[in-house]
């Protein structure tokens, strides 16, 4: 398993991780066929925050073993600002193995804020 090196994103940012998936022996999976790539992100306290079905995840060099997960803004927006974990996990040829973790540092969404401060002042007036 690799641990990927520490991550910085903001919410309410589009989100691009790139990966390249790599097997027991150092070597890239060869991703030629129909692989399931899943990826989470995990809060501190263990609390799934984003899944696969938050990401859209796509092969950019099958042979590579090259993957991608793009995550809207619409989706990071609400992520509190805090330490994650995230993880990437191949089911390929009837063996499923995680294949990479590492830590993903979320800052909050600065205009997700200002917007529901704005929003009560309106409810105030």
């Amino acid at each position: 398993m690799t641990v990927h090196s520490d991550q910085y994103w903001t919410a309410g940012d589009d989100w691009l991780i790139n990966a390249t998936l790599i097997d027991e022996n150092g070597e890239p999976y060869d991703l030629t066929g129909t692989p399931v790539i899943k990826w989470a992100l995990v809060n501190a306290n263990g609390v799934t925050a984003l899944d696969q079905d938050d990401a859209t995840i796509f092969i950019v060099d099958a042979l590579g073993g090259r993957c991608s997960i793009q995550v809207a803004a619409a989706k990071t927006s609400p992520l509190p600002g805090g330490n994650y974990l995230d993880s990437i996990r191949l089911v390929f040829n009837g063996t499923t193995s995680t294949l990479s973790y590492g830590n993903i540092f979320v800052a909050a969404d600065p205009w997700a804020a200002a917007t529901a401060a704005a929003s009560q002042l309106k409810l105030v007036s």
